[in-house]
């Protein structure tokens, strides 16, 4: 694992009655928000306050690993907007601890890093609070858990000593996993909702975000755009996939990308430097967006960032992930 990613120098990781918001799902009808996959580059700790087009030094651990934990907190959605609530545990042990995602059965999917510095897909309970392996593959190294919409797992796959690394599908228990595209090394991807087509963060110089047509053989590759951010997100179950592009200035702006046609439409910047965002679709089929900037809890209403609540305690915050009843947020954050 740390033989790849050690070459690559990017930056970036109960809903109720809200109030109106003024985001709409692009050419789909939004439903539950799903998360697609993406790879923590092992160094990169965006805060939201520095540069995310520069590379970033973090403490590491022996095995290259940064100390990053997850903290879920209570979202409530019942007034004027999202009130963020109280703790409600997490994942903080010693290491990494990364790329949260809700399922639909009261589990928390993550990457976990151990000494040897590979990684491997686990679960938390939460109800329970129990902890279990989802993969146990020595040698090897899966990240970004999620359930695709086809309801498979899906993960990267780094294969023993290889640099290459792209998405793979599998059985819930790990069984029958395959390539789900042959693209690689890739970073972060996104499914269409109909499982035609992945979006993909292609890893080089410089970065591209390239969509691939998986009804195609060979696959059809083609290139979106350059400096893709690490952020993928699917609204609903038609073609469009949230995505954003680093400006020079290291802004990121959130696109929707139309995975039928290719079409990247630009909507808004998110605050600060910050690159990792959230989607809540409500259950009347609105669209807003969470994110987090200089301790500083956002979210997207109006046409305009409205701050929710001050999370100053974490620092080096990085990736978002909603429960599919918008009741729980999980924030990474280092040790």
């Amino acid at each position: 694992m740390k033989a790849w990613l050690s070459l690559i120098t990017v930056a970036a990781l109960a809903a109720c009655n809200p109030a109106p918001v003024d985001e709409t799902a692009p050419d789909e009808t939004a439903v539950m928000p799903e998360a697609t996959s993406e790879v923590e580059i092992p160094g990169e700790q965006d805060s939201g306050e520095q540069d995310s087009g520069e590379a970033e030094t973090a403490e590491e651990d022996t095995a290259g690993l940064p100390g990053t934990d997850i903290h879920l907190f209570a979202l409530d959605w019942s007034g004027d907007g999202p009130v963020l609530g109280a703790s409600l545990g997490g994942v903080t042990r010693a290491g990494y601890d990364n790329q949260p995602f809700f399922t639909n059965d009261g589990g928390l999917l993550y990457t976990a890093g151990d000494e040897t510095g590979e990684t491997d897909v686990w679960r938390l309970d939460l109800a329970s609070g129990e902890t279990t392996p989802v993969t146990r593959t020595p040698g090897e190294s899966e990240y970004s858990p999620r359930i695709a919409p086809d309801g498979r797992l899906s993960y990267i796959y780094q294969p023993p000593g290889g640099y290459a690394g792209n998405a793979y599908l599998a059985n819930p228990d790990n069984t029958g996993r395959e390539p789900a595209e042959a693209l690689a090394p890739v970073g972060y991807y996104g499914f269409s909702g109909d499982m035609n087509a992945v979006a993909v963060f292609n890893l080089g110089e410089p970065m591209t975000l390239q969509l691939i047509d998986r009804t195609t053989t060979p696959e059809t590759v083609t290139h979106i755009a350059d400096n893709p951010g690490r952020s993928f997100f699917r609204a609903g179950r038609g073609p469009a996939i949230y995505v954003t592009l680093a400006g020079e200035d290291g802004v990121h702006t959130l696109h929707a990308l139309n995975t039928r046609t290719g079409e990247l439409r630009e909507m808004f910047a998110l605050p600060g430097t910050s690159q990792d965002f959230a989607v809540a679709v409500m259950p009347d089929d609105r669209v807003t967006f969470l994110a987090v900037d200089g301790g500083q809890l956002f979210w997207r209403t109006r046409g305009r960032w409205e701050p929710v609540a001050a999370i100053d305690w974490l620092t080096g915050v990085t990736r978002l992930a909603l429960s599919p009843d918008l009741s729980t947020l999980a924030i990474v954050a280092e040790e």
